[in-house]
């Protein structure tokens, strides 16, 4: 993993299932992860690693804002193994880019068969036999896409690779931690801003009873006793939904718009916070970008959720093209309204043009940003400030880089609203914080005058 601008506290879901299944057909494996908390060193340690393992494949995962940073590596590090392959995000939106800057194949889409196939043709023949492979992409030569894997439940389990990592990278005691897990992939909504290449539009998920394995498996032999479902679309096919939170209803062991009965289904099996992807608070907007639902069935939603005494997390996006300053108010607007139901708001949030969305392909040539992820002044790292500086962490959290990159050209009014809008957060997020440390504080200072 070449580095991201967010530190990673545990290795990337999707390379720990590779990883998986390339360990379950036989292959070694070793992970090298620059975006890692602890990761020091930066690419001489990465080479180093390589140096010495002297891998026959090395695999690198590429999201449009490493993207830049993965082709640097791999010049230094290319050289220390028979073949390379670029999988990801940005890989499987811009194939041919990847190979251009030296790859020797690309895998687009999902890549536990891909990858494995690939490791078996350097075993025993040549990646040149998969030459008409669907999903793989190789020297230069324009490949197909793969369909979706259509069997979740037949992938080996994500916890399998965990020796493939080292935990002090993570600023780990001990083993490496596990903050979730995926119930399902694809989401079928086409949101004209969402980049979601790899699992795709086809939602498939998992049975429950493997769902349930996996998270017994972790409570038993990891201690995990809270799990993240990260799903590109949890709740878009409610009858699954439903018979999800029956099964962990009745396990003792873990605890489009989602509608309110649907909530309450999953209170009762355990589920104890939400994330609400709404965006706007705009009509038009919502319509604009192909968001299917109405600010009033939101509310409703985050209050029912809210009222359940689920943790309630809402994102909001800012400087759509064309939302101007009137879609903005609008927006505005509606976080009035919906605050005193809502715990965090998702940090900063102004629109990134991704690579093969809609956004980007209908905006790239009228506002001059083709492949702006090349350039080195947009990607320069940004400097995080020290974890123990409250004020510098506040100020940190009340600015988005995206504003100052500027791709849509905003106004002056249309850029004094966006980065309003993004400081409100923040502070409203400051101010969660803030309440459940004042209310942890009164617990304690009750329990000790109860003694």
């Amino acid at each position: 993993m070449p580095p991201l601008p967010q530190r990673l506290g545990e290795p990337y879901l999707g390379q720990r299932y590779v990883a998986s299944a390339l360990l379950a057909d036989g292959h070694q494996v070793q992970g090298a992860d620059l975006a890692a908390r602890q990761w020091s060193g930066g690419e001489d340690a990465a080479v180093a690693l390589a140096k010495s393992y002297q891998p026959d494949l090395v695999g690198m995962t590429l999201f449009t804002h490493n993207a830049l940073a993965g082709y640097r590596l791999l010049q230094r590090i290319g050289s220390h193994a028979r073949y390379t392959v670029a999988g990801g995000p940005h890989a499987t939106a811009r194939p041919m880019e990847a190979l251009a800057h030296g790859f020797d194949a690309v895998v687009t889409g999902e890549g536990e068969e891909a990858v494995v196939e690939l490791a078996r043709a350097l075993d025993h023949g040549s990646p040149a036999d998969l030459a008409h492979r669907p999903g793989l992409w190789r020297n230069g030569q324009q490949g197909t896409a793969a369909a979706p894997l259509a069997n979740l439940d037949g992938l080996p389990l994500p916890l399998a690779a965990d020796a493939c990592w080292r935990p002090e990278w993570y600023g780990a005691t001990g083993e490496i931690s596990h903050s979730g897990t995926v119930t399902s992939r694809g989401c079928p909504a086409r949101c004209t801003f969402c980049a979601n290449h790899v699992t795709g539009r086809v939602f498939r998920w998992r049975a429950a009873a493997d769902v349930i394995d996996e998270l017994r498996r972790l409570r038993t032999e990891r201690d995990v006793r809270h799990f993240a479902f990260w799903d590109d679309a949890f709740t878009a096919n409610k009858p699954r939904t439903r018979e999800l939170c029956a099964a962990l209803s009745a396990t003792p062991e873990p605890a489009n718009m989602v509608r309110p009965e649907l909530l309450e289904v999953m209170a009762g099996a355990g589920c104890v916070a939400i994330n609400f992807g709404i965006e706007s608070g705009d009509p038009g907007v919502l319509k604009a970008i192909g968001k299917g639902q109405r600010p009033r069935h939101v509310h409703a939603a985050v209050a029912a959720a809210n009222s359940l005494g689920m943790q309630t997390v809402v994102n909001f996006m800012f400087g759509f093209p064309d939302e101007g300053l009137s879609g903005l108010n609008n927006t505005s607007a509606f976080m009035d309204e919906l605050a005193s139901s809502v715990d965090f708001f998702n940090s900063r949030g102004v629109l990134v043009p991704l690579p093969a969305t809609p956004v980007y392909e209908a905006n790239h040539a009228r506002y001059g940003f083709t492949d702006w992820w090349l350039r080195e002044q947009v990607l320069t790292a940004e400097p995080l400030p020290d974890p123990m500086d409250a004020a510098a962490n506040q100020a940190h959290a009340e600015m988005d880089p995206a504003l100052e990159w500027d791709f849509f050209h905003y106004p002056a009014d249309v850029r004094t609203a966006i980065a309003d809008l993004v400081r409100r957060k923040a502070r409203h997020n400051a101010a969660t914080i803030a309440r459940v440390q004042r209310g942890a504080l009164e617990s304690v200072a009750r329990t000790a005058s109860e003694r």
